[in-house]
């Protein structure tokens, strides 16, 4: 009689192995699509931070460029911002090959205390660069003071 039993037991449980089966592919799935979905916006995170880290350096290059301009080596420096409106494309530059860099410059002349006569210059670089659909941009100022 025991034996009998265990055969009705084993009976009721035949569908149980069916339903863990479909359970854990579920599961497995649902784990492999967040999984993928972390990765991809992942990637996404470091392109924005290398874009973001180009143009920062497209614009410090630019300035730099437009402080050659302001106080050009073995001569005396410029008071005016005859350099206003100049665009730098990075195209040779192997780590900045897809950004540009615009200036703007701005000139103030002014008057001290003790009667001296000062140019002040500032002078903004905007760059922005490019990877198929995403940009970044960055701008950055830098202000002296030319004496006349």
């Amino acid at each position: 009689m025991r034996h009998n039993r265990q055969q009705r037991q084993l009976g009721k449980q035949r569908g149980n192995t069916l339903v863990i089966a479909v359970f854990v592919i579920v599961v497995l799935g649902g784990l492999v699509a967040v999984l993928s979905s972390l990765l991809r916006t992942t990637s996404e995170s470091v392109v924005t931070e290398v874009l973001g880290a180009r143009s920062y350096l497209a614009a410090q290059s630019g300035l730099e460029q437009a402080m050659l301009e302001v106080y050009p080596l073995n001569n005396d420096p410029v008071t005016n911002c005859s350099f206003d409106g100049t665009s730098y494309s990075f195209a040779g530059n192997q780590g900045l090959q897809q950004c540009n860099a615009a200036i703007s410059c701005d000139s103030q002349n002014y008057t001290d205390a003790d009667s001296e006569t000062f140019t002040h210059l500032v002078v903004t670089s905007t760059a922005v660069c490019e990877a198929g659909s995403q940009r970044a941009s960055r701008q950055l100022q830098i202000e002296t003071r030319v004496g006349n």
